[in-house]
This record gives structure tokens, sequence and C-alpha cells, in this order.
């Protein structure tokens, strides 16, 4: 509305560099879960009360959602901070692979086939919301919200959920994991990086 004031480009988040944007804007809300993840490990009563020791490196990680959180997050966790990426669920189902996943490979096949379903380098798995079930140490839902809920919360045995998506754990759901001893990161602090 104002668009000789100088700060009028300020009142739109997600703007393009040549509108005014930020570098890094893209794969801020990744980082964010990349460095809420950091933050925890170096918090040792966190780490403990988790069941976890260390730090992110060594990590077995299993990503709900190769989009564009999902992505950063498990390019940036596998690349600098030395986590394996053992899952990954996309729409058409999920890949694992207990070696670890070649991220940037995956993110390739999935722009040019549509979907997981044909990557050769790891096990297909049609149903891939079942992958979240599988053992692990992180578990980032990264796409889709209420996605752990009453129906399948007491078959998720890990020890760490980072909440990449907006509310991917419905409260009933977020009630049984933490009985079990499960350890979340909520989305308000884990996702607020863009």
């Amino acid at each position: 509305m104002n668009t000789t004031d100088i700060n009028a480009k300020a009142c739109v988040t997600g703007k393009p560099l040549n509108a005014g944007g930020i570098a890094g804007r893209v794969e801020a809300t990744g980082r964010g879960v990349q460095y809420a993840l950091r933050a925890f490990f170096r918090d040792a009563k966190g780490v403990e009360k988790a069941g976890l020791k260390g730090t992110l490196d060594g990590k077995r990680v299993i990503v709900q959602g190769l989009g564009n959180v999902g992505y950063h997050a498990a390019k940036f966790l596998s690349e600098e901070d030395g986590s394996k990426i053992i899952g990954i669920i996309e729409h058409d189902g999920g890949l694992f692979n207990d070696k670890g996943l070649d991220v940037e490979a995956v993110r390739t096949w999935i722009s040019e086939n549509g979907g997981v379903s044909g990557y050769a380098d790891a096990r297909y798995v049609e149903n891939g919301a079942v992958l979240m079930e599988e053992e692990c140490d992180v578990l980032i839902p990264a796409a889709v919200e209420g996605v752990i809920n009453l129906s399948n919360a007491d078959r998720i045995n890990v020890p760490l959920i980072i909440e990449a998506a907006n509310g991917p754990v419905t409260a009933g759901a977020d009630e049984i994991l933490r009985k079990k001893g499960t350890v979340i990161i909520p989305d308000m602090y884990a996702n607020a990086g863009g």
C-alpha cells in the first residue's frame, strides 16, 4: 500500500531475494530443525531423559516428508552432523535402508519420478507410514498434521520426536508417547526457523 516507503517490503514474509527477501529463507525451517536438535544434544538432562547418548553423529533418523523442511533438515543433519537418514516417507510410500540413504539422490529421484517408488538403493514400503514404527533414534514428522495419532502412537517406539511439521502429533498421541518416555520437541520451537 505504501510502495515508496523504504520499509514497505518488510511487511511480507517469504519474499524472493529480488523483492527484498533474506538469503537462506528457503532452507530456514529445515535449518531450524537442525539447530533445535543440536541444542537438544547439548542438554545432558534432556539426552538422558530420552535414553540417548552422545551427539547427533551416528544417530539413526527417519523423516516423514521430503518437502522443503524435511529435505533441508535431512540434508543438513546427514552432511553436517553425521546423522544417518535410514528412512524417508513420502506420499506414495517409504524408503528404508539401515545403512543410510543418500538424501540428494532420493530428492533427485522424487523430482524426476514424482515419488519414491522404484528407487533402487533402499527397501520400498508401499504404506510408508509404517516406517514411523521402525526403530530409530530421531523421528522427524515434517509434512502432515496429525500423522502421529491414536491409531499409531502405541506402535511408535522412538526416544525422540522433533515436530518439523505443524501439529504432527495429536494431543491424544502426545499423552501416549510421553507415558512411554518419548521426548517430543514441539513444533512451536522446532520449526520456527522460517
